[in-house]
């Protein structure tokens, strides 16, 4: 005896509903959670005095660095609990873990100056030269002005690349990894790119650069970084130009608050 049409088709549109609702609730929670995991990060890292205080770390006379590298220590332990939360709401997030896919064309976007014809690996390299002059040329008109240029010492540079790599890799655990990672495939790429962006920029208003123009250059620069993750599938990008960037801040942020 066969099944009435109407009720087939009832039965087989309902399962069509709860099917999408049950795959819109999924992204939803994964958007909740997401959220919170970066958000709580967030507030740890701009609240991480309360914490480094308790820390008792001596590796430098100066007080400013003893500061940083308690600092790298906490930002570091939040960056690797987002990346392994991160690793249980999306388990798939792993394969970004990676350098990605530096061969593949980098969707286009004209006020970034990307054509849409060249791979990740120039793009990148273009990327990178751009925003370093861009940094550059507010940090050294920020030494200029607190008169430190010629606070340079070269024992800064060990400390200065120390830094680099340990501000630059938890920042990209939880900026870039753990907001991509747990929203890709689940939200358009837009979306995921402004969310991004605002959450990157909002805690470098209290970061250095600091105010309103810290928020526009690390919100820019955040947007940057996420959309050459999305598109390459890794960090090594996003992560190399970080990098850089912040080896032009602290040296500038040594030679400004170390004197000779």
């Amino acid at each position: 005896m066969s099944m009435p049409l109407s009720i087939s088709y009832r039965m087989i549109t309902e399962k069509a509903f709860f099917n999408q609702t049950f795959v819109e609730n999924k992204s939803d929670m994964k958007m909740f959670y997401t959220l919170l995991i970066v958000g709580i990060a967030t507030v740890l890292l701009v609240t991480s005095g309360t914490f480094t205080n308790q820390i008792n770390l001596q590796i430098h006379p100066n007080s400013f660095v003893n500061g940083l590298a308690k600092y790298q220590i906490f930002a570091l332990l939040v960056g690797i609990l987002v990346t392994v939360s991160i690793f249980f709401l999306s388990p798939e997030s792993r394969q970004l873990l990676s350098k990605g896919e530096l061969s593949i064309i980098a969707d286009k976007e004209k006020w970034l100056g990307i054509n849409g014809k060249s791979s990740w690996r120039i793009n990148g390299l273009q990327l990178l030269l751009f925003t370093s002059i861009a940094t550059g040329i507010f940090m050294v008109l920020a030494v200029k002005y607190t008169n430190s240029i010629d606070n340079f010492q070269w024992s800064f540079i060990p400390l200065i690349l120390l830094f680099s790599l340990t501000n630059s890799l938890s920042e990209e655990l939880i900026f870039r990894f753990g907001i991509v990672g747990g929203l890709f495939n689940h939200y358009p790429k837009l979306t995921i790119l402004i969310i991004s962006a605002i959450l990157f920029g909002l805690p470098h208003y209290f970061g250095w650069p600091s105010g309103f123009a810290g928020v526009l250059m690390s919100g820019v620069l955040g947007y940057i970084l996420c959309k050459a993750t999305i598109e390459t599938k890794g960090l090594s990008i996003a992560w190399t130009i970080h990098f850089v960037q912040d080896i032009i801040i602290f040296t500038a942020l040594m030679m400004i608050n170390i004197k000779k």
